[in-house]
């Protein structure tokens, strides 16, 4: 990715940059686009039971460091903060030539973008990998009888065959079960749109987005570190160390 980013960085005869290489969004969801980095770099940001986090492990920081070095050592990237919400307007008017951005995308930027563009699964370093994503039902073990016959039987209504293809392919949005692919209309989509199942394949490799106890507040402290790094405030290394304290202290109080 470096070396094609490289190569498809533009500057202007005063040196300034018309077209970035990549763009890496770091508002909004840091955390789920940095899980994009460590996966492939072979390492996962928490233990299955949400009560410990390794946000300072060697190759967490790692992966930091690339992140960084993207902007202010290679020069392929925008420094500092980069807008999650305006990233896919930039590559429709060609300010970027790669970006990272949620699946769900596709369907806009399939619709949006004046040029032909791929799409292609994220960069591996010691192994494929990405964090999966997207929301929940769930049934409440409080409501009524009434209210979770009723939330399973919307579940169910939701996630039928037909609607879960067509909601892939209104969205661009993996669609949520195997045999909505099996669909007539999905399977015509997708020999139309091939590019419309790199995110399904990709699952193979997925790992869980990031879920911890107070997963809000260990949220934060991470992404509060993933920003003070990619604006210069701290170093990759010091960042994790204290976005992992802070992890520890919250989680402190669910280790057995």
């Amino acid at each position: 990715m470096l070396e094609y980013a490289q190569k498809l960085t533009v500057r202007d005869a005063s040196g300034n940059v018309t077209r970035w290489g990549v763009q890496i969004p770091s508002s909004g969801f840091p955390y789920w686009l940095f899980q994009g980095l460590t996966t492939p770099n072979g390492v996962e940001l928490m233990n299955a039971a949400g009560n410990e986090t390794y946000f300072d492990k060697p190759a967490v920081v790692d992966a930091l460091q690339y992140w960084v070095d993207l902007g202010r050592k290679h020069k392929v990237m925008s420094p500092g903060v980069i807008e999650w919400g305006t990233t896919p307007k930039d590559f429709f008017e060609k300010k970027i030539a790669m970006m990272w951005t949620t699946t769900g995308n596709l369907t806009n930027v399939k619709k949006n973008a004046k040029f032909d563009f791929g799409v292609t699964m994220l960069p591996a370093s010691k192994r494929r990998g990405s964090p999966t994503g997207g929301g929940n039902f769930y049934i409440f073990k409080k409501a009524t009888k009434a209210e979770q016959e009723a939330a399973v039987r919307f579940a169910k209504f939701m996630t039928e065959p037909e609607r879960a293809a067509q909601w892939g392919m209104d969205t661009g949005y993996v669609a949520v079960r195997p045999d909505a692919w099996e669909t007539a209309k999905m399977k015509a989509y997708v020999k139309d749109f091939p590019v419309a199942s790199v995110a399904r394949d990709q699952l193979q490799y997925s790992v869980a987005e990031l879920s911890t106890h107070e997963n809000q507040r260990v949220t934060k402290a991470l992404n509060d570190g993933l920003q003070a790094a990619l604006t210069g405030a701290k170093s990759p290394a010091e960042a994790m160390k204290d976005s992992q304290a802070e992890a520890a202290r919250i989680l402190r109080a669910y280790k057995r």
